[in-house]
């Protein structure tokens, strides 16, 4: 009998453990089976964390500590030490060139060579050699084009020469000093001077390293050197003195020059705006940057050819032919001649003001006392001979033609490119301003029409 409660107390116990039994248990018996639960689920995790950093630990593999001995010192027995001295002192004693050490510099900025406070043109030694220019990289052309070029850079200027951005390491400037230049609608003799300061205020930007030339031309022509010179200050200082002078009071233009043509290209037999004589004069001493300020278009005269001289030479020839009868009545006539009083003629004072364009220069004339004149008369007059053609001016085709000339022979023969030309037109008339854009566009330049400078 107490066999069978204990068997069926048991058996009450298991139901109320399972199934719905649990939750008929009560609400403390279920906190503590709960706690019990989370307890042992939270030691088993930690007991696997434990084991399994336990087995990855010891499967890492151990790090070897290895020590390498350096390789011993190389030393040389006293045999072999003897030798090698013996050796440089003989090495150091033959007549072979001695191996110099070389100053290697990853970029220029690391060399710094010693500045050479001298002119170059003054040197004079006893050998006096021959050199031809080169042109390439490194340290320049050398004593070739007097100072040398396309080194490292440093005589390239930049240059703001009326709002056209320019550069070039041998520059010339050439400047129109014709009286036109200072007529009232260019705004006269001040509106000149400012177009002279802005020329001075080019050359002072010019780099100590450039080489420059100023030329000035009118009817004429007239460079301030022979050649390029460096951009020293006292080079620039002679410069803007050179340019100053022109277009002022008693100074009025430009009618002779030390410019001729050259014996490259057309021929050409005066006119007036000689840009061809500066630009001549720019390609000769090898600008390879060329700028330009003028009021107009060159006005060059051809002249003739042998054959033509020798086509007027005869058909004179045949007129004098065809008038001796005339000539020799003109020189058998009886000569009349008369006394006819002069009267005095004042003192005229030279005129301040700049002339139009074409006129001579007022220079005013001395007073001339009256006086008696003879004045002798021929019965017969003398034929006239008819007139010497007239050769015409150079066209724009002509103008190229003739830079293209000098560009084949100063520059392509000599493997260098030709000179990049910058033009300014100054209050240019319509010609004028053609010719010029044309002439920067066939010489990869820039141009500019400038109406007022101020």
């Amino acid at each position: 009998m107490a066999q069978r409660d204990r068997t069926g107390r048991h058996a009450g116990r298991s139901v109320l453990l399972s199934g719905l039994g649990f939750y008929k248990l009560s609400a403390q018996r279920r906190k503590q089976l709960t706690t019990i639960f989370a307890v042992s689920l939270a030691g088993h995790i930690a007991g696997l964390i434990a084991f399994g950093g336990w087995i990855v630990m010891r499967s890492r593999p151990e790090r070897v500590t290895i020590f390498r001995t350096p390789p011993p010192a190389q030393t040389y027995e006293p045999r072999k030490l003897e030798h090698r001295v013996k050796l440089q002192k003989q090495q150091r004693s033959s007549s072979r060139p001695a191996m110099l050490p070389r100053l290697v510099a990853m970029k220029v900025t690391d060399v710094a060579l010693p500045e050479i406070k001298m002119d170059p043109k003054l040197i004079h030694t006893t050998f006096q050699p021959k050199f031809k220019a080169v042109s390439g990289k490194g340290l320049g052309a050398g004593l070739g084009t007097g100072y040398g070029t396309h080194g490292f850079g440093i005589g390239v200027s930049s240059i703001n020469f009326f709002g056209i951005q320019a550069r070039g390491e041998k520059i010339a400037i050439l400047v129109d000093v014709s009286v036109s230049m200072v007529e009232e609608e260019r705004g006269g003799v001040l509106g000149y001077a400012r177009v002279k300061q802005r020329v001075e205020q080019v050359i002072d930007a010019l780099s100590e390293a450039t080489l420059f030339n100023l030329i000035v031309f009118a009817d004429a022509a007239s460079a301030m050197e022979k050649e390029m010179v460096i951009g020293s200050n006292d080079n620039k200082k002679r410069a803007k003195l050179y340019l100053r002078p022109f277009n002022t009071e008693g100074n009025w233009g430009l009618t002779q020059g030390n410019l001729r043509p050259s014996d490259i290209g057309l021929k050409s037999g005066g006119g007036t705006t000689r840009l061809d004589l500066a630009l001549t004069a720019a390609f000769e001493q090898g600008a390879d940057t060329i700028l330009i300020i003028s009021d107009g278009i060159p006005r060059v005269r051809h002249v003739f050819t042998s054959e033509q001289d020798r086509a007027w030479y005869a058909r004179l020839q045949q007129w004098r032919e065809q008038n001796a009868g005339a000539i020799a009545a003109h020189d058998a006539a009886p000569v009349t001649s008369e006394r006819v009083w002069v009267p005095e003629t004042p003192a005229r004072p030279p005129s301040n003001k700049p002339p139009r364009e074409g006129q001579p220069v007022d220079r005013g004339s001395p007073a001339i006392p009256g006086h008696w004149k003879v004045v002798t008369h021929r019965a017969v007059a003398r034929p006239q001979p008819p007139p010497r053609p007239d050769p015409g001016w150079w066209t724009l085709t002509d103008f190229m033609t003739h830079l293209k000339m000098l560009h084949e022979k100063l520059y392509l023969e000599k493997g260098r490119k030709p000179p990049a030309i910058h033009a300014i037109g100054y209050q240019i008339d319509r010609e004028g301003n053609a010719f010029l854009r044309r002439l920067t566009r066939e010489y990869h330049g820039q141009y500019r029409h400038v109406r007022t400078i101020r």
